[in-house]
């Protein structure tokens, strides 16, 4: 996952306050430059989610629109609210904007809770209800609010794409849904993303497609398959360039 580092603050935002800086610190005023949220910031963010995030003293917490403090500034970073959740890091060390050590990882929620324990090596973004969590090289999935669902097993993952998302075990490429179910078995050296129900799979250098159940569309013999989202995939079989559509049908010329 890679790290978004903090950027000067977005003047052109649209909320109702306004970054305002005196001297070299920030605070908030509104349109009529009248200040809300004291001048007393080293850096703030901008607001996302009814918070921002600030910087004091080489700390981080964010503040709601009145400027009370919704976590202690105590974070040594920090990023935006999305969705209702920002991630949080303990024990991260910068040069600039390079990541010289990456500490570890937590979710906190809008009141302030931390949902997710500060304790990962990496934290992916929330999609289909679930933060993906790394920890020493491997890939699990976790709640919002905490609960895991699968173990921290997985050597890589995918993105979520038609309610599935493919895991990789044992060198073996699968699928699970969002609640950790397996959907289809890790039996791939690699996989495509679905489209239309369908996805592209590879066995021992060989290509194929399964639809979401993990039954066989085709027979895994092409020798590549280029699937650009359309009603037709282009396939190569045997020396020679074909379509199949989602149910298998070949188009080839004789």
């Amino acid at each position: 996952m890679e790290e978004k580092l903090l950027k000067p603050p977005d003047k052109t935002s649209t909320h109702k306050l306004i970054a305002y800086r005196r001297g070299n610190k920030w605070g908030f005023c509104d349109r009529n430059k009248k200040i809300i949220i004291p001048v007393k910031y080293d850096i703030v963010g901008v607001f996302n989610d009814g918070l921002v995030k600030v910087e004091l003293n080489n700390k981080w917490g964010f503040i709601n629109e009145k400027g009370e403090e919704v976590t202690d500034i105590k974070f040594d970073f920090v990023e935006d609210f999305y969705n209702g959740f920002a991630r949080v890091n303990f024990g991260i060390k910068l040069n600039g904007d390079k990541i010289v050590f990456p500490g570890k990882w937590g979710i906190i929620n809008k009141s302030g809770k931390e949902t997710i324990p500060v304790q990962y090596n990496l934290i992916g973004d929330f999609e289909e209800g679930l933060f993906p969590v790394g920890l020493n090289n491997k890939w699990g999935f976790i709640d919002r609010d905490g609960k895991q669902v699968t173990p921290i097993k997985f050597e890589e993952i995918g993105k979520f794409n038609e309610g599935l998302i493919s895991v990789k075990l044992n060198g073996m490429w699968g699928f699970i849904n969002n609640e950790g179910k397996e959907i289809v078995p890790n039996s791939y050296t690699e996989v495509g993303e679905f489209n239309n129900s369908i996805v592209k799979v590879c066995l021992n250098g060989w290509w194929g497609f399964i639809n979401i159940n993990g039954k066989g569309i085709t027979a895994i013999k092409y020798d590549k398959i280029i699937d650009n989202g359309g009603e037709l995939v282009l396939a190569k079989l045997t020396g020679k360039w074909g379509y199949i559509d989602k149910n298998g049908t070949e188009y080839f010329e004789d």
